[in-house]
């Protein structure tokens, strides 16, 4: 065996795969014991600078404090602990029953006799009027809800068809005293999964259904006539909305952004058919002046940092692929993909840590935190760049492969908050000028007219710091408008889809118009 071995050694080809071989393998420890080293100096050094700029990684510690009982909304019993139900449907403890209800509380979408519902609530963005016999067409032959046969009146006709709720409604509207608004129990005090990433959000789901049913109620009620009944549920989809606002996880926010143009579209339906007292419009108007996008959607961003850090802290403890499957990473949970998740080295997980955590506070955080909505526009484009640059370059940066595809992530929830904190800010004024009318018997000629002493301003527009764009129009009612993500004025113009105006997405990055608050076929 040994003259083998000597006679294989003299062979020149054998000598080189040796020399190969252990060449790779050298070369191999070496770049491992360098990721290792690198992406723990990285991580030291982030970890650092966030603390010396006051930014926590401790869950807890960012979520605000909770909100008495009898303060906050949510803590009426058709939504109290909400957050605690599993949303499962053989679950039929009271608690999952209660969310069961509101669930079901949520319009009836399509049907196959019926065909899609009808859209609606489209006026803030739009500036038209929900087709209400279109809708009650839909819900007589849709079936599921007794609307009755066509009565001359058909804002009447979908009210009637949504009475079923009214039990539900009435039980929300003894809450609307209370002024403040979160899921109980707290984040401050709920017990939370390890790692946070996997942690159930059922309720999430009653959002939409809920805040549209409550919304199109309002628009209905505007329509028949009766303003209280409308002030009332647009009120109660805004508490609702409200506590979306507070909840840590970007999905929250998200759903809250949703929820605010649902209920833009409501109040613009109490505008055009000056649905509502002075008193009520000053109660929607500050109702509405507790939207802060900005402080909600820095929270957001904070508690997505300190979960992207206990995500990749559990992973790299438990080398767990679920993570990478839930953003599309790749590896599935196998011998060979665990396996090879297990030789990675702790650096690697530290590298990523630090990527994503210095790309979120750099791009996100800190121009959040210290300047508003344009420069995080600003910052995006910087990263976008950055994120592309490194993409075409990974061999030079294999312990940030995570962070480049997790970070875009964080970053596309941007604009569709900016809209929706310009569409409430519209809808502020609105409520201001909706309020002047009914005291002075019509609009005024300046929009700062709409002030009043020992109040909040009406807030400026979002994107260019300046005052909302506003005119009078020759029948008597008004245009409103912000600037979008192009920052220019373009004097009220909407840029709508050509084929489909009723699809435009205002929210997209690519919409270069005005987001326009007006009432071209409105009453006066």
């Amino acid at each position: 065996m040994r003259n083998f071995f000597k006679h294989l050694w003299l062979r020149r080809w054998f000598r080189g795969c040796v020399w190969f071989t252990v060449t790779l393998f050298t070369v191999l420890i070496l770049v491992r014991q360098y990721v290792g080293w690198s992406g723990a100096r990285r991580w030291a050094e982030v970890r650092q600078m966030l603390a010396q700029e006051g930014e926590s990684l401790d869950f807890r510690e960012i979520a605000p404090d909770a909100v008495p009982d009898e303060e906050n909304f949510c803590a009426i019993p058709p939504l109290k602990d909400l957050a605690s139900s599993s949303g499962q449907k053989d679950d039929k403890s009271d608690l999952n029953l209660k969310f069961i209800r509101l669930v079901k509380a949520a319009l009836p979408d399509s049907d196959s006799k019926a065909g899609p519902r009808p859209k609606f609530l489209q006026g803030a963005s739009l500036g038209k009027a929900t087709d209400m016999k279109a809708l009650a067409d839909w819900f007589r032959k849709e079936g599921s809800l007794p609307a009755p046969p066509d009565s001359g009146n058909p804002a009447g006709d979908v009210l009637a068809a949504l009475s079923g709720k009214d039990g539900l409604v009435s039980e929300l509207a003894l809450g609307l005293s209370r002024p403040e608004s979160q899921w109980t129990p707290a984040w401050k005090t709920r017990v939370l999964t390890e790692p946070l990433y996997n942690t159930p959000l059922p309720y999430y789901s009653v959002a939409k259904g809920l805040i549209t049913m409550l919304c199109l109620r309002s628009a209905a009620a505007a329509g028949a006539g009766d303003a209280a009944q409308a002030q009332e549920s647009v009120l109660i989809a805004l508490r609702i909305n409200q506590a979306y606002v507070r909840e840590p996880f970007l999905i929250g926010t998200l759903v809250a952004c949703a929820g605010s143009t649902v209920i833009s579209g409501a109040a613009w339906e109490l505008c055009d058919t000056h649905s509502g007292t002075a008193e009520d419009f000053r109660a929607l108007q500050e109702a509405l002046s507790k939207f802060d996008y900005r402080a909600s959607y820095l929270y957001a961003r904070r508690s997505e940092l300190a979960d992207n850090t206990d995500a990749i802290a559990y992973m790299e403890r438990t080398r767990d692929l679920s993570l990478l499957q839930q953003i599309n990473f790749g590896p599935s949970q196998n011998g060979i993909a665990s396996a090879a998740l297990r030789i990675i080295p702790d650096g690697w997980f530290d590298g990523n840590l630090a990527a994503i955590a210095g790309w979120n506070f750099d791009y996100g955080i800190k121009p959040l935190r210290d300047a508003g909505f344009p420069e995080l526009l600003a910052k995006q484009k910087e990263l976008e760049a950055l994120l592309i640059e490194q993409m075409s370059e990974l061999y030079r940066h294999p312990g940030e492969s995570l962070a480049l595809i997790a970070v875009p992530s964080l970053t596309a929830a941007n604009s569709r908050v900016v809209y929706a904190q310009s569409i409430v800010n519209e809808t502020i004024a609105a409520c201001a000028l909706e309020r002047y009318r009914i005291e002075h018997n019509s609009y005024p000629d300046t929009l700062q007219a709409a002030n009043r002493p020992g109040e909040k301003s009406i807030p400026l527009d979002v994107l260019s710091g300046k005052p909302m764009g506003y005119r009078k129009t020759a029948d008597g009612r008004y245009a409103l408008w912000c600037v979008s993500f192009d920052g220019v004025d373009h004097g009220g113009q909407r840029v709508l889809d050509q084929q489909h105006p009723e699809n435009t997405k205002f929210a997209d990055p690519k919409y270069s118009g005005d987001w326009v608050w007006d009432f071209p076929n409105g009453t006066n």
